[in-house]
């Protein structure tokens, strides 16, 4: 196939799968428990951006004054209408169909389908909460129309405007990966360095119930456990209420928000011990890319997941 990926196949080149589908195979390589799934390359973009839609998108690009805040947000808008609108071409559309086909024969029909922008999750910029995500995604003609939004959301204003900021906006190709769903009854993030203070002896695990979505978009506050590195020690606890959660809805297309009762929402969201395996876990994954993560993780069933690591920007 010239267009799809598979994860597990290790060795994929982030120029083709970008920064999350290259680290996500990495750490499948490395024996961590991530959901299978494959990657919708930078080169099926560029298939799918080039001819008349190429050239349009060109044409707006072309003299564009990336100073002109204005001109930045028409432009943007222009090319996501223009990207909204525009036919996957059948060869791309097939080879789509039959890796989510694959899919579902091995991990069952509903998953997530996750930008990968060939600069994203760097060493240098994250570019953190720029690109789409879309949960609990079902049948092939959605994930079709999720990765045809994930290439929308590379030309958004926020992301123009962040790319145009580290001197380039037209030079970015955007990979998708589409992965197995994890119903999450708790997730979050950890950090194997304080992101507050710096301290690199310390994990700081962000926490809640359901989906990652309702602590990335900050509609919860999450719980906070730190855990010292070696030890793990739990140095210190700070329980949040959280009333509400996102988890997949039943029947497919997307979360269903969930109003928590009471006695729950004031819990904790994991207990101690959890928070020590997720530290544990994040120690290794620090390890194996020699510097300190920002890492995504899930538990379903009482098993963790990892969703996604990226480098610490911010030291």
């Amino acid at each position: 196939m010239a267009y799809v990926q598979w994860l597990h196949d290790g060795g994929l080149n982030r120029e083709q799968v970008g920064g999350k589908g290259a680290s996500l195979s990495a750490m499948i390589d490395a024996g961590f428990p991530v959901p299978d799934g494959f990657c919708i390359t930078a080169d099926a973009y560029r298939r799918f951006a080039e001819g008349a839609l190429g050239s349009e998108i060109a044409s707006i690009l072309s003299g564009l004054d990336t100073n002109d805040r204005a001109a930045v947000s028409a432009a943007s808008q222009r090319i996501v209408e223009l990207i909204g609108a525009a036919s996957v071409p059948d060869d791309l559309r097939n080879e789509i169909v039959a890796g989510y086909d694959t899919l579902c024969q091995r991990l069952g029909e509903h998953c997530a389908v996750r930008s990968s922008a060939v600069s994203e999750d760097g060493s240098a910029a994250s570019f953190a909460g720029l690109y789409e995500t879309y949960l609990n995604v079902k049948g092939a003609d959605s994930v079709l129309a999720n990765v045809q939004r994930c290439y929308q959301s590379l030309w958004a204003d926020r992301a123009v405007s962040y790319r145009t900021r580290r001197g380039g906006a037209a030079d970015e190709a955007m990979a998708v990966v589409v992965m197995g769903l994890v119903p999450s009854d708790t997730s979050g993030i950890a950090f194997t360095a304080h992101p507050v203070t710096g301290s690199l002896d310390q994990i700081v695990i962000n926490a809640s119930y359901g989906l990652g979505e309702a602590i990335v978009s900050g509609r919860v506050t999450p719980d906070m456990f730190v855990i010292a590195k070696g030890s793990g020690a739990v140095v210190s606890r700070d329980i949040y209420p959280k009333t509400m959660a996102l988890y997949p809805h039943p029947d497919g297309g997307g979360v269903v928000e969930e109003e928590l009762p009471s006695a729950k929402a004031s819990a904790p969201s994991i207990t101690d011990d959890e928070a020590v395996e997720v530290a544990r876990m994040a120690e290794r994954i620090e390890t194996h890319y020699g510097s300190p993560q920002d890492i995504e993780w899930a538990m379903a069933s009482g098993k963790l997941y990892l969703l996604q690591s990226r480098p610490i920007t911010t030291l």
